[in-house]
């Protein structure tokens, strides 16, 4: 794609704002169809207040999205668990 050429975007559906910024930004998770294409994508990136900019992001496909959701959860589990762990040993300590 030419640098100078018009990036053709549709924003399917809102998911959730993950963030918001002072500036009037905010960080965003939507299901964009980008030039065209069928296949529309979770989309996460910043975007102004009425959408006509944005900020670089990342686009997924469905079973990408699973795959980042199934991640984050397993490495946020085994956090807890370490974290549990910790909390016991110095529970331990403290009671010797």
């Amino acid at each position: 794609m030419d640098k100078n050429e018009k990036i053709l975007f549709e924003i399917k559906e809102h998911i959730g704002t993950i963030s918001s910024n002072t500036n009037g930004w905010d960080k965003e998770i939507n299901i964009v169809s980008w030039n065209g294409q069928k296949t529309p994508k979770f989309d996460i990136r910043a975007w102004n207040e009425d959408h006509t900019h944005m900020a670089r992001g990342i686009t997924l496909f469905s079973d990408e999205m699973s795959a980042l959701v199934d991640l984050y959860q397993s490495w946020k589990k085994e956090r807890e668990k370490k974290e549990t762990e910790t909390c016991e040993l110095d529970g331990a300590a403290a009671t010797s």
